[in-house]
């Protein structure tokens, strides 16, 4: 039987350390990784649909006129300042008046010349009547009187009772009565002559009046009010400025109404609608929301200098207006949807919309989804994903995938 041979001590000993050199080099080739991700969980609640404008808004008041003056003159008041309020009506520029003055008294005193020169004409056209009047009923008497003793004549003469010289005188009369019946009733037609006199004394004060209205408006003119309650934004003009007819003379806003106008892509023209709910953001108030409503969309599209085509949108502000000053830019965001109480997910989370990446025992597992309304923030989850489930929302790294062991962080390093 042959003699078995036995390792020696040194070869056993290089066979040990070879075993523990080999054990960790096993272990790392054995090892899983584990990457870093951010995440978040699926909720319930409120999604909106929501198309943004592609550039700021700007504020704009309702009422905002460059208002002019209406004459010629030199301007020797303005009452108040640029940011004080004034009510419609109210003088914010005059102008020279001296001469208008007169010109409106001149009308006023030619008017009462009028006045009285018709007030002539119909004193005389009353007494003209009264004395035609009794003109005629006296050559009437007369003529009847006449008539009657030419008669009794006649028949006296008839019977040769009376001389031929009484009898002629007797024809003269009647003669005469009947000319002065007649002239008596040719006066009496005086009477439109007369009245005509009236009807123009009467026409020349509607002219005189007429007159008077002219120089009382040409006077108002140089008084520039206030066309609207409303703010002195800016004024143009000063103390002893030449002015003329037309020129602009300081410039008013309303702000208690106001609205925003701003552009949004042609291709959302057909998702946007009247009545619109609105969400507004204004630089000078960050993290505050406003509302407000669609109220105007521009027929039209239009084309920029850059070649973009935008359509304008015009937003009516329904609250806090003494927030927005005429001139601020503001965001404007629509709703074209909203729903409340569904299952939602970061948008960020969401790759392409189509599938997303679930922790599952410290393991990404990929979901397909299905959505439904949304926008850059939540996006409605229809399926593929259920409330409570915890879903990787830094999808831009490049070691992920499914199945690949995952490590929940606060944020990842840059």
């Amino acid at each position: 039987m042959a003699k078995q041979r036995r390792l020696g001590p040194q070869i056993v000993g290089w066979l040990i350390f070879l075993a523990i050199l080999a054990t960790p080099v096993a272990y790392l080739l054995t090892r899983e990784e584990v990457i870093d991700v951010t995440a978040a969980t699926i909720a319930r609640g409120h999604v909106e649909q929501t198309v943004t404008a592609i550039s700021s808004g700007t504020v704009k008041p309702f009422l905002d006129s460059m208002v002019a003056t209406g004459s010629l003159g030199t301007v020797v008041n303005v009452p108040f300042e640029e940011g004080d309020h004034v009510n419609k009506g109210d003088v914010i520029v005059e102008l020279r008046h001296d001469e208008l003055d007169a010109q409106v008294a001149l009308a006023e005193a030619n008017l009462k010349v009028g006045m009285s020169r018709l007030e002539q004409a119909k004193l005389a056209a009353g007494i003209n009547a009264e004395v035609a009047v009794t003109r005629v009923a006296q050559t009437a008497a007369q003529l009847e009187q006449a008539e009657k003793d030419f008669e009794s004549m006649k028949a006296l003469a008839d019977r040769n009772a009376i001389r031929q010289n009484d009898f002629d005188k007797a024809a003269l009369a009647l003669k005469v009565a009947r000319e002065s019946a007649a002239a008596a009733k040719a006066g009496q037609r005086e009477d439109l002559v007369r009245a005509e006199e009236v009807r123009m004394a009467e026409a020349n004060i509607e002219q005189l009046k007429a007159a008077v209205a002219v120089a009382t408006a040409a006077r108002e003119n140089a008084f520039v009010k206030a066309p609207f309650a409303g703010v002195i934004a800016r004024i143009i003009t000063d103390v002893g400025e030449a002015v003329s007819m037309g020129m602009p003379l300081l410039q008013m806003v309303d702000p208690s109404t106001c609205y925003v106008e701003a552009p949004f892509d042609e291709a959302n023209a057909a998702e946007i609608q009247l009545e619109q709910k609105a969400r507004i953001n204004l630089d000078s108030y960050r993290g505050e929301d406003f509302f407000g409503t669609v109220e105007f969309i521009s027929p039209v599209v239009s084309t920029n200098p850059d070649l973009s085509r935008t359509l304008n949108v015009r937003i009516k502000v329904g609250e806090e207006t003494e927030k927005f000053l005429a001139g601020m830019s503001a965001d404007v965001v629509l709703v074209i949807e909203e729903k409340e109480d569904v299952v939602y997910a970061p948008t960020e989370s969401l790759i392409r919309q189509e599938y997303a990446y679930v922790i599952e025992n410290g393991r990404a597992v990929r979901r397909d989804i299905k959505t439904g309304i949304g926008n850059w923030n939540t996006m409605e989850i229809l399926e593929g994903l259920k409330e409570g489930d915890q879903l990787v929302t830094s999808i831009g790294l490049a070691d992920l995938a499914d199945g690949v062991r995952v490590r929940v962080v606060d944020a990842l390093e840059e």
